[in-house]
């Protein structure tokens, strides 16, 4: 009998086609379960994403709005700010597109380098990715501004007002707002007050285009209308025909003017002082539950209306225990209340109004003489110890500073000190043992100075407490020393110090403020 070669081949034909399809199927259910296992979520706290060196690419792809705290877990200033970033967050919970997340800077040294963190807490945000050129946030310190700034970059930055009742509404919803009337809402000029909008988010802003509008607020060019329910109640910023709207113009108008004449200083209004665009403040330093306040106040406040574009009035109540750091700033006693000074927020310098009594012509004329540059800044020094460099740690005061630290001779290692900092008070006797250690070097000097007390003109203190190393010779050089603060490293600094000077005359420093000393010159 004859059997066909294809009956001898099948079972073989079938086999090798069954193992194929077999191979196949398991090769698809493997892919299917590679494709089913995830990356695990990046870590959270508190609703904000913790970032570090290794995941903060995949957040920036994952995320088309990624908002980023870098902050440090040492400063004050960043775990209040922390807090309502965390309140914000939870906010926005609903806004998919938006992430919130922090990056301690402490530790991620090179997230802090490459986005130039020299300072903190500060705020960016981080648009589609783009890792090169983020958006800062400023001014915003509660999680409400936090979450409004954002959403204002999402979506419309102003309510849109169809009709009188809700103009009406809109107004009485705060006690500042700002509505724009517009005759054409895709004009460029309505474009800036969009823009302006986005960078204000602790006011709400309305906009309209509707002609009864204009007639019911007897306007007839588009204007844009501070609404208050303080002191005047409307103040308007009109845009003359054919005129550019400034976006610079407009958000000082707006800034100053949501401000009362006189802004008493707390929590909630610290920040908007200091985001005027205004650098000159008078502080009015007084106790408001004293008899003679409301006269002191009156006569305050009177001088405030004709320089409300160039200074800031401010009252600083000395019985609230919580302006007690800003007494010791600027060195109030209780013997000196009530008290006038103005500080410049940009150059930090301060000025004493010496006049006995607060009154209105007083504080005119020192304001006129501080604008007309004749008047003389406030020069601050304890009375130099008889024994100040009796000890191995050299006390200074502002009266020897300078002479002390800006010799041909000698190296002079500082420390910048506030009495009442619980870092302070730790770091002092690693200070001892510093001074104790180097007290028979012929070249360096180990010095400490109170910097609540004295007023050094010379030198910018932005914390406490600080490090500055004072080189020997005639060009006034600071190097600032961010590193550990051991008495090992500080040790090992001083001595690089040295060799370096030994080997070419110049000292040995980095611009890494986070990783080490820092010139400033």
């Amino acid at each position: 009998m004859r059997i066909s070669v294809f009956v001898i081949l099948l079972p073989t034909f079938l086999s090798s086609v069954w193992a194929e399809d077999n191979a196949k199927d398991e090769k698809e259910r493997t892919d299917t379960k590679t494709q089913k296992v995830k990356k695990p979520k990046i870590k959270e706290d508190q609703s904000v994403l913790v970032l570090n060196k290794d995941n903060f690419d995949r957040a920036l792809k994952e995320s088309k709005f990624l908002l980023v705290n870098f902050y440090a877990p040492l400063s004050g200033a960043s775990l209040a700010l922390l807090t309502e970033f965390e309140k914000a967050a939870v906010q926005l919970k609903s806004e998919k597109q938006v992430k919130l997340s922090k990056v301690d800077v402490s530790t991620e040294k090179d997230l802090a380098k490459e986005f130039g963190i020299q300072d903190y807490p500060v705020l960016k945000l981080f648009i589609k990715g783009e890792r090169k050129s983020p958006l800062n946030c400023t001014g915003v310190r509660s999680a409400s501004s936090i979450a409004t700034w954002l959403r204002r970059r999402i979506g419309p930055s102003a309510t849109r007002l169809l009709n009188i009742t809700h103009i009406e509404t809109f107004i009485a919803s705060d006690d500042v707002v700002v509505i724009g009337f517009f005759k054409d809402l895709k004009g460029n000029n309505t474009k800036t007050f969009y823009e302006t909008a986005k960078d204000i988010p602790d006011l709400p802003f309305g906009v309209t285009n509707s002609t009864k509008h204009f007639v019911k607020y007897g306007i007839s060019t588009d204007t844009i209308i501070l609404f208050r329910k303080f002191e005047e109640e409307r103040l308007d910023f009109e845009i003359a025909n054919g005129s550019k709207l400034e976006k610079g113009n407009l958000t000082k108008f707006i800034k100053v003017n949501e401000l009362r004449l006189v802004t008493e200083y707390n929590q909630m209004t610290s920040s908007k002082i200091f985001n005027v665009g205004i650098d000159s403040h008078l502080l009015l330093f007084v106790d408001k539950t004293s008899k003679e306040f409301n006269e002191i106040y009156e006569n305050f406040k009177a001088a405030a209306a004709d320089l409300r574009a160039q200074i800031i009035f401010i009252l600083v109540d000395t019985d609230e225990s919580m302006n007690g750091r800003l007494r010791e700033f600027f060195q109030i006693r209780d013997m000196d209340v009530p008290a006038v000074r103005l500080i410049n927020t940009t150059d930090n310098v301060r000025y004493r109004m010496r006049a006995d009594q607060v009154t209105t012509e007083n504080v005119n004329n020192f304001c006129q003489a501080y604008l007309n540059g004749k008047e003389k800044p406030q020069q601050y020094s304890e009375d130099l110890p008889e024994d100040w460099n009796k000890n191995p740690v050299k006390v200074l005061v502002g009266s020897n500073f300078d002479e002390v630290v800006f010799n041909t001779s000698k190296s002079v290692f500082v420390l910048f000190c506030a009495p009442w900092s619980q870092r302070c008070k730790h770091i002092n006797s690693i200070w001892d043992q510093l001074g104790e250690k180097y007290k028979d070097s012929e070249n360096i000097v180990i010095a400490k100075v109170d910097i609540t007390a004295n007023e050094i003109d010379s030198v910018i203190i932005e914390e406490y407490p600080s490090f500055k190393y004072f080189p020997p010779g005639s060009d006034r050089k600071i190097v600032h020393y961010t590193s550990a603060q051991t008495l090992e490293a500080f040790s090992k600094f001083l001595d690089k110090q040295g060799k370096s000077k030994k080997h070419d005359g110049k000292s040995n420093t980095t611009d890494n403020a986070v990783d080490g000393p820092k010139d400033e010159l």
